[in-house]
């Protein structure tokens, strides 16, 4: 017989970090919707894909990884160096939610 049930609450993830509260959908939300309010009505019209993964992706790494994509739809709309920079004005939407290193890895070196 166990003495301890294994368990979310026991889980070493849970020990170190509030995992879970960070990749709630009331944390994701704000960053739902600066991600579709970027990508506007007319790159929902070009790829709806993407704007129906943005609706339902679970966590914050995965709406991270999600601006790639994001990328490509914008470069197709207004060009590249307008697209870089309204992907890179969404950063700061994702502090604490992503580890910094991933934020600070997506800045531009002059």
């Amino acid at each position: 017989m166990r003495w301890f049930k294994p368990g979310i609450r026991n889980s070493i993830s849970a020990l170190l970090g509030s995992e879970v509260r960070k990749n709630s959908p009331e944390a994701l939300e704000p960053v739902r919707k600066a991600m579709l309010a970027a990508l506007g009505e007319d790159g929902a019209l070009i790829n709806p894909q993407l704007t129906r993964r943005l609706n339902y992706l679970a966590d914050a790494h995965a709406l991270w990884f999600a601006r790639s994509e994001m990328m490509s739809v914008l470069s197709q709309l207004h060009g590249e160096a307008k697209a870089v920079d309204t992907v890179q004005n969404l950063s700061p939407v994702f502090r604490g939610l992503v580890p910094n290193s991933l934020i600070e890895s997506c800045r531009l070196r002059r």
